[in-house]
């Protein structure tokens, strides 16, 4: 284990190094395990083998060369032996892990790559049959580079109105695709812009007899791969410049009678014959329709990695940097260091907690991803509600950890104020490539609202006193919901609060009584008001199936992450892993402080009080750890690209270097003479 878990450099963090209350390589061996040490270490290895890895991409400003390195980086993965996901079987956790660590790389190579070796591929094979093997197979070894085209610049979450239409020609035995106006322009499909030669495109599929039969996928050719142009009946382009994500080119594509063989409809649910019959296993359409977005769910999935990913490098490099910081200090004495004043330590180490819930909690949830996809290769009667469960996961999770993050990246960059404003520092383009995360693969308000539809026909169930049942247990204490709504706040201090047991308890309390108002909310909306179901959700949202939406996923994650807490068998990661979930905990309650007076959970202000000391005192008792709980999920230096975090702490070397080397710093400019000579120039 030596050589995965190498000692830091001696420098300025030293000092809170040797605070920790526990061995940080212990507690990275526990959390990772062996195999995805070994792994990591071997990528790492590998990376730093190709300089085309090793490029600072921090200071590229033309967008070409943003989308040329993306795209060359993306192919040179390939070369990696260990970067592969072919053990995904023996360690479902892998794909996540793999997406992390792109992430710190590059975060638009890894968007581009998933795409490319991810999504694309995947989608024909969970959509398409044997006809389409070659293209599948093409897309793995990167023979075929992939796009997916879904959202118009009309229509994005609401995708069953989008306007692109595929209408069969029986007499050529072929599909024609039409976008009637620009609003029904395929656009924001990573790799579309430049790279791509074949798209999965969603299209309004129309037989001869003049029926819509909805939204289907098919596997388009757009340029021909030898030239790369576009072929006849097909414009597409670049969408430019971007807040971020500037090396992935999103593109836009419209079709102007655009003809394609029959064999490009991905056939698995549903099928054209030669003679325009309109065939399907699956006769309900909302379930067809659902069947060919499935693959939205794994996006998703990959996405709360990907959030981790950014908080965990924000983190790293806002914590260490407050370390080495001192300024101010009692008066007569040394400086001190910025994160031992409490307003410090407030701003940062509850999103450090953050960056380790959603970093664990994404592991697991990639784990569960490919059991889903074990179970549904096998035919498992498990897996309808094991895919309901994780699909009403995957669309709260993603939201949550989309703003978590959001959040969590802001407050490290104004945490380093002035040089945290340097691009140097790696902060600024941290925030502006995870902003993609609240609004791509479903906007987050509206995404959310799929968990809480679906929370909201429990109700009913508990009301018949029904067993509420789920192979991943996050609805399972609603058979109890009406004996955890009697319960009061009965704690006496504020370490009980801070206990998880506690905590799980408070958030299921949380959980029954949104759920029973929101359901009562949109029960008389509906029945005395006369509002539609369409209107009465509407109407429910912002207190309600919002808030109710975002304590269920609260209440899971929290479940599992005091899983992982338990099973600790060495006392100081227990006890270390215990202070983390508690104070992402109590952090979180004290967002929904209100609703637990409004539903008579607590009537006096202890439980106000206890929260808000509980919150202060797992801070300051965290305070000496964070260096070391830094170190265990942090990418290495050469991934990190910060001059504020690096693992030496040496922040004003760094400084100075960047300061430095910047190419022109310290050169007369070539325009001096039009500022000296500016009043002539009036």
């Amino acid at each position: 284990m030596a050589k995965y878990l190498k000692d830091f450099p001696s420098g300025p963090l030293d000092e809170y190094r040797r605070k920790a209350s526990f061995d940080w390589k212990k507690l990275k061996l526990y959390l990772y395990s062996e195999d995805i040490l070994e792994h990591q270490y071997n990528v790492y290895k590998e990376l730093q083998q190709y300089p085309i890895f090793l490029h600072e991409s921090q200071q590229m400003t033309s967008l070409d060369e943003q989308r040329k390195l993306a795209a060359k980086q993306m192919i040179y993965l390939n070369k990696l032996e260990s970067l592969t996901d072919a053990n995904i079987f023996s360690n479902p956790q892998l794909p996540i892990i793999n997406i992390k660590i792109l992430i710190h790389l590059n975060p638009s190579t890894a968007v581009k790559r998933s795409i490319s070796f991810g999504m694309f591929p995947s989608v024909i094979q969970s959509l398409g049959t044997d006809r389409h093997n070659s293209y599948l197979a093409g897309s793995f070894t990167g023979d075929i580079l992939g796009a997916y085209c879904l959202t118009e610049f009309g229509h994005g979450s609401n995708a069953k109105s989008i306007q692109t239409v595929a209408t069969y020609d029986r007499n050529t035995k072929e599909f024609i695709l039409n976008s009637p106006s620009f609003e029904a322009a395929k656009c924001w499909a990573g790799n579309l812009g430049q790279t791509a030669t074949h798209a999965v495109v969603y299209a309004q599929l129309i037989t001869p007899d003049g029926v819509n039969h909805s939204l289907h996928p098919f596997l388009v050719k757009v340029r021909d791969p030898e030239t790369y142009l576009p072929y006849p009946g097909v414009i597409v382009g670049d969408m430019g410049e971007k807040i971020g994500l500037n090396g992935v080119d999103n593109g836009f594509v419209m079709f102007n009678n655009y003809r394609i063989p029959r064999s490009q409809l991905l056939n698995r649910t549903a099928d054209v014959a030669e003679d325009g019959t309109y065939l399907t296993r699956l006769k309900d359409p909302s379930k067809r329709y659902g069947a060919s977005l499935g693959a939205l769910s794994v996006g998703r999935v990959m996405i709360v990695g990907i959030c981790a990913a950014y908080a965990v490098q924000a983190l790293t490099i806002a914590l260490r940097y407050a370390a080495v910081r001192k300024q101010f200090g009692p008066e007569g004495d040394d400086e001190i260091s910025i994160l031992e004043y409490q307003s410090h330590q407030h701003r940062l180490i509850p999103y450090l907690s953050v960056a380790y819930v959603l970093d664990l909690f994404s592991n697991y949830l990639g784990t569960v991803q490919i059991q889903v996809l074990i179970e549904a290769m096998s035919g498992d009667s498990n897996a309808a509600d094991l895919g309901l469960e994780l699909h009403a996961i995957s669309s709260s999770s993603k939201p949550l950890a989309g703003w978590l993050v959001r959040d969590a990246v802001q407050e490290c960059r104004e945490s380093c104020a002035g040089h945290g404003y340097l691009k140097a520092a790696g902060l600024g383009d941290i925030r502006n490539n995870n902003d993609a995360n609240c609004t791509y693969e479903g906007e987050n308000h509206i995404l959310i609202q799929q968990t809480s539809n679906w929370l909201l026909k429990f109700w009913p169930l508990i009301l018949k006193g029904e067993k509420i049942k789920f192979p991943l247990k996050s609805v399972d204490f609603l058979t109890d919901a009406q004996q955890i709504l009697k319960t009061k706040f009965s704690f006496n201090s504020f370490e009980d609060v801070m206990q998880p047991k506690n905590i799980i308890h408070m958030y299921q309390w949380l959980v029954c009584f949104l759920l029973k108002a929101s359901y009562e909310k949109y029960e008389t909306l509906a029945n005395v008001k006369k509002l539609d179901s369409f209107w009465a959700k509407n109407e429910s949202q912002v207190f309600y199936l919002k808030n109710l939406a975002i304590v269920y996923i609260q209440h899971f994650i929290i479940q599992r992450i005091y899983l992982t807490a338990l099973a600790a068998q060495d006392i100081t990661i227990k006890n270390i892993l215990t202070k983390i979930l508690s104070l992402y905990g109590v952090w979180t309650l004290e967002k929904y402080l209100t609703i637990f007076y409004q539903g008579d959970y607590a009537s006096d202000s202890r439980l106000i009080n206890f929260i808000q000391e509980a919150i202060l005192t797992l801070c300051k008792d965290l305070k000496d750890d964070t260096v070391a709980l830094v170190d265990v999920i942090a990418p290495p230096d050469f991934l990190l690209k910060s001059v504020l975090g690096q693992s030496d702490g040496m922040v004003y070397k760094h400084l100075q270097n960047a300061m430095f080397e910047t190419p022109g710093a310290m050169s007369r400019t070539n325009w001096w003479k039009d500022i000296r000579n500016w009043k002539s120039k009036l």
